[in-house]
């Protein structure tokens, strides 16, 4: 939760290619320029993503500790049912709000 006085941003990015270790680097850049804006509620639409790799899963949780740490959360929406089905089965659903599409 945001403390008093805090504000809180909320923004939502569309991501339709899978997030995978040949782009994680560009979109860990474009995740980290949005929390040193000030987002703190970060939503990231995952329709039309088909593939989400161990390193991309790692930066999912990175971002959402970043976020959890400045008061907000991250969800990630419209994921393709094995995609959340996978996130469930790795306990990684306790660090990001993950809803399948």
């Amino acid at each position: 939760m945001a403390g008093a006085g805090k504000k809180t941003t909320k923004k939502t990015i569309k991501q339709s290619k899978d997030i995978v270790e040949s782009m994680v680097n560009n979109f860990k850049n474009k995740l980290l320029k949005l929390i040193e804006q000030g987002v703190t509620d970060l939503t990231i639409d995952a329709k039309g993503v088909k593939l989400i790799d161990s390193t991309g899963m790692g930066l999912l949780v990175a971002a959402s500790n970043s976020l959890e740490q400045a008061g907000g959360q991250l969800s990630v929406i419209n994921l393709e049912e094995h995609i959340y089905s996978l996130i469930q089965m790795m306990g990684i659903d306790k660090n990001l709000n993950a809803i399948a599409a």
